[in-house]
């Protein structure tokens, strides 16, 4: 029979008192003389109960995440305690020391391990604390055995330990502390445990200033950023690049940390001490959260009708030299901050492009010194492509091959030329500025990047390896990029149009003094050819309007789409032009293909199914001609100019769905090549207009607009959609909780099986409808009876208490004319019948039952 004293504190019986009885009895069985008293066994006893009482497992979630902390694995966040330990620093002497570290290397011990069976020996942790090892002793990074246990131990082995002294508070040599570390592994049960022993929920690591809610902000911990805001801890706080935890998040690409900081009240508009503005961050990294965050510079209040834009935010102060007077490294160093619009353009995100407040934004941009910058481009390009154009018709008209001028009459053509001229230098000068601002800027950035991530670098404890790991991929991330110059491919058509202008104007020049009617028909075709590619230019600077926007983004589409077919043709074609050539090739009887020109060009028809000489080919070879022929036609003509259809179609689709998105794009790269090709222009209409008139721009608000038919359509049928479901499910709800069911039911209790539901719910309401009714009907002609038995009652008494004069009219009646007719004779009352009670309560009876028996058909008519 187990004894009261073998049960645990938690009600389980305790095993390890089996064990020490079955080992008594054992040692009386052999005769062994025991030399320890009853008082030390039941002391030992005791104690192993207290050990059982504690949870020594591992944290649940510990060996899922996190591997052998001894393997170079990038995916651990946190490692524990460093496994060199040599460096291990005690207070004690030598005896400690030795003791110290034989508490710290049962960590590292079962660290190595790493099975989900592993528990913390706390009887054997007792002795060596009662031994004189200190609970606060640390490896050579400061770290204590509670940053072991914060990382993936039981919260009873956290008990264990502050119970017998150790510092919640103490901080490893960066400033990480216990709820640090439980803060970014999102152990949400020790956190609770550690701020109820009171730790520091606003400890700030001594580097980077970062607290608990940084470090679960930066490792995605979502459920320790709610429990750390819940007890409230600082959304707003600062590390040492006045970064707030949101800040830190989007920089380091946790997004669910971000979205949960969103949800909390986190402010997106703020910046770094560099001036870098979070929503920036957030829009590279994470667009989906930033569509979020971009509701925070929107509010409307539906008071006033009016609503707020706070552009202000969105657009990042200019570079201020006077910050860093006193070193100019630091000026030299310093990136000017990148603005929200110029990172949604250069990553076309047309989801966020559409967002009511980057619309707002690009509007005002765009009226303030866009429109303006875009129409003095559009003017440039447009007498550029005008004077060459009118040089190349003038060329075409030469009034002497020997004299391609002749003067003073073709002045003007040289006039032109000269204006040619001119506007090709302006355009290439506009070119180099960008290509070469785009280099500079692009290796600033990177320079600014690649500071700044040493800094932190530099901050990063040598035991949390994700994030050391992660800021060096952003490193190679850095120096791998191009310059966004060459990624518009209008740019690129810039060059070759450039090019093409070069080689013409050579070759005019070299015409001119060398007269050669070969030079001069090169000159002619070359003429051709660049006009047409001038002309095509013109559409980079129309893609601007909204007007054109889309339709110059399908064009640019469709060249990818031509592209990919050519390669697939002719891959088809070259063959096919080999095998006609061996067959039909140089043979006067097929003359469309004597040359390998009119070849290639009769097989380009033969694609279109033009005209071709079948019938001179089947002369020649007519199963060749029927092999290749009709091989040709079913491979060139059915299968790739439809595929070629199949890729058009697919292309005008998926920019006629976002050809506002794609307009409003192109718009905003226009303003932002403003921005840069003409700075002083920008200047001229005020450069802090935002950030003075915009901070919040108000305007008046119609929540009744419906700015798109075909969105609101859309609603109206969805909405109306939710109204008919949602009136179905009240009408099954008030069906199932009628109260008139309820009665039906006690009255179905009350009367046992008199009466039977139907089966039919429709049947069943019909029944208890009917049947209320009638109920209803009964209680209305109840009370009308009773008020007609009231009114007898009335009449009666009435009727009594007017007897003698009753009777003496009666009298006077009867001596003047006696009866008359076939009246029946009226019951009178005589005066002594009146004046003795008995007669009078006969008369009454009488009277009452006279009238009870005129009333009871009546009552009985109604109780049917």
């Amino acid at each position: 029979m187990m004894k009261s004293d073998r049960v645990s504190p938690t009600g389980h019986a305790n095993v390890a008192f089996e064990m020490t009885d079955g080992f008594i009895n054992q040692l009386e069985r052999h005769s062994i003389r025991s030399v320890v008293s009853m008082t030390s066994i039941t002391s030992t006893m005791r104690t192993v109960a207290q050990w059982a009482s504690y949870a020594c497992g591992r944290w649940r979630r510990a060996v899922s995440a996190f591997r052998n902390p001894t393997e170079k694995s990038t995916k651990i966040k946190y490692q524990g305690l460093a496994q060199d330990d040599d460096d291990d620093v005690t207070d004690g002497l030598n005896k400690n020391w030795d003791l110290s570290k034989r508490l710290l290397d049962h960590f590292r011990v079962l660290a190595n391990s790493n099975q989900d069976t592993d528990e913390v020996d706390l009887q054997y942790l007792h002795g060596v604390i009662c031994d004189g090892a200190d609970v606060n002793s640390t490896d050579k990074y400061g770290q204590t055995v509670l940053h072991e246990i914060s990382r993936a131990w039981n919260v009873d082995v956290m008990r264990f330990f502050l119970d017998r002294g150790a510092d919640v508070l103490q901080a490893d040599s960066y400033g990480v502390t216990p709820l640090h570390v439980a803060a970014a592994l999102d152990y949400e049960e020790m956190i609770h445990f550690l701020l109820q022993r009171q730790a520091d929920i606003k400890a700030q690591t001594y580097k980077d200033l970062q607290t608990p809610l940084h470090f679960a902000a930066k490792n995605d911990a979502v459920g320790a950023i709610r429990i750390l805001l819940e007890q409230g801890v600082d959304i707003t706080a600062h590390d040492y690049k006045q970064r707030t935890p949101l800040q830190l998040a989007a920089n380091l690409d946790r997004s669910e940390a971000a979205r949960m900081l969103l949800e909390l009240g986190a402010d997106a508009g703020v910046r770094d001490s560099d001036g870098q503005l979070c929503i920036t961050a957030m829009i590279n990294r994470m667009a989906p959260v930033a569509q979020e965050a971009l509701n925070q510079f929107h509010v409307r209040d539906r008071m006033t009708r009016q609503q707020f834009y706070y552009l202000h935010l969105l657009e990042p102060d200019p570079l201020n030299k006077q910050t860093f007077q006193g070193s100019s490294s630091q000026v030299l160093d310093a990136n000017e901050p990148t603005s929200p619009l110029e990172s949604i353009v250069s990553q076309g995100k047309l989801d966020l492009i559409m967002h009511p407040v980057v619309l707002k934004l690009i509007t005002v941009k765009w009226s303030l010194y866009g429109r303006m910058g875009a129409w003095i481009l559009l003017l440039l390009n447009f007498l550029f492509i005008l004077s060459w154009t009118t040089v190349a018709i003038s060329v075409s008209v030469v009034r002497d091959e020997e004299r391609p001028y002749i003067f003073p009459e073709d002045w003007w053509r040289v006039l032109v030329v000269v204006l040619a001229l001119v506007f090709t230098v302006v355009e290439l000068y506009q070119d180099v500025v960008e290509v070469l601002l785009s280099h500079k800027k692009l290796w600033k950035w990177q320079s600014w990047c690649e500071r700044r991530i040493s800094d932190d670098l530099r901050c990063v404890h040598p035991m949390w390896p994700e994030e050391r790991h992660f800021l060096e991929e952003q490193i190679k991330l850095i120096r791998n990029m191009k310059p966004s110059y060459f990624q518009d491919v209008w740019n690129l058509f810039d060059w070759l149009v450039y090019t093409l202008l070069m080689v013409v104007f050579g070759i005019h020049v070299a015409d001119i003094f060398i007269t050669e009617s070969t030079l001069g028909a090169y000159s002619l075709r070359l003429f051709a050819v660049t006009v047409i590619f001038l002309w095509l230019r013109l559409m980079k600077h129309v893609r601007a309007f909204r007007v054109m926007g889309p339709f110059i983004v399908m064009l640019g589409k469709v060249v990818g789409d031509v592209l990919r077919f050519l390669f697939l043709y002719i891959e088809i074609f070259i063959p096919y032009a080999c095998a006609f050539w061996m067959i039909f090739g140089d043979n006067p009887a097929v003359p469309s293909m004597q040359t390998v020109p009119k070849l290639l060009y009769s097989l380009y028809r033969l694609t279109l199914v033009d005209e071709y000489e079948f019938d001179a080919m089947v002369e020649v070879d007519s199963i060749m001609a029927h092999l290749l022929c009709g091989t040709f036609l079913a491979l060139s003509a059915v299968l790739c100019v439809n595929l070629m259809i199949a890729l058009l179609s697919d292309t005008f689709q998926r920019v006629y769905n976002n050809a506002l998105a794609n307009a409003v794009m192109q718009q905003a790269s226009i303003i932002l090549r403003v921005e840069e090709l003409m700075p002083r222009f920008r200047r001229f209409f005020d450069n802090r207009y935002i950030h003075c008139n915009c901070g919040p721009l108000a305007e008046f608000y119609d929540e009744d607009t419906a700015t798109d038919p075909r969105q609101h359509a859309e609603m109206k049928r969805i909405t109306v959609k939710i109204k008919e479901t949602l009136d179905e499910f009240l009408e099954i709800n008030k069906e199932a909780h009628s109260p008139d069911q309820g009665k039906s039911n006690e009255k179905d209790r009350h009367l046992g099986d008199r009466h039977t539901l139907n089966a039919e719910q429709g049947e069943y309401l019909k029944t208890l409808q009917r049947l209320q009714r009638d109920q209803n009907q009964q209680n209305r002609d109840l009370s009308a009876l009773r008020m007609d038995v009231k009114e007898i009652q009335v009449l009666l008494q009435r009727l009594i208490q007017h007897g003698p004069i009753l009777r003496t009219g009666s009298e006077t009646h009867s001596m003047g004319g006696g009866e008359t007719g076939n009246s029946p004779p009226h019951r009178f009352l005589g005066p002594q019948q009146l004046t003795e009670p008995s007669g009078l309560r006969d008369a009454f009876a009488s009277t009452q039952t006279e009238t009870a028996q005129q009333t009871q058909p009546v009552y009985e008519e109604h109780s049917l």
